[in-house]
């Protein structure tokens, strides 16, 4: 009985370590903060296993410095990560992996102190 249950706590903590929460920067964007702000709409779906979180911010650069913020600090944990500027304004992207999955996640800056930011996955990426 002592072997089979030390065997059942071994393959449980296995899976605890390999299953864990991602615990990005970019997701602590969504608590509540911009909620109030004119400036910000937000966006979140849950659909056939997808999940979606998106904020457009409007005229309000301060907004878009904070999210940069927190995604320069998820770039360590990225497979994937590219920046890149243009004429009509800049675009960063990168990808993390996380339970198998990947999640996205984008940032547009327009030059007028606007933006589109997003994070997507497969809600198993999130867990």
């Amino acid at each position: 009985m002592k072997r089979l249950t030390i065997i059942f706590l071994c393959i449980f903590t296995a899976v605890a370590v390999f299953a864990k929460p991602p615990k990005l920067n970019v997701e602590n964007l969504f608590d509540g903060r911009f909620k109030n702000n004119k400036s910000v709409t937000i966006s979140i779906y849950k659909n056939n296993g997808n999940y979606y979180r998106g904020i457009t911010i409007k005229n309000n650069p301060d907004i878009i410095k904070k999210i940069a913020s927190a995604i320069e600090k998820d770039v360590p944990r990225a497979s994937d990560y590219s920046d890149y500027q243009g004429s009509d304004g800049q675009y960063t992207s990168l990808q993390i992996i996380n339970n198998g999955e990947t999640i996205y996640i984008g940032l547009q800056r327009d030059r007028h102190g606007g933006g589109f930011f997003f994070i997507q996955g497969k809600e198993k990426a999130f867990k």
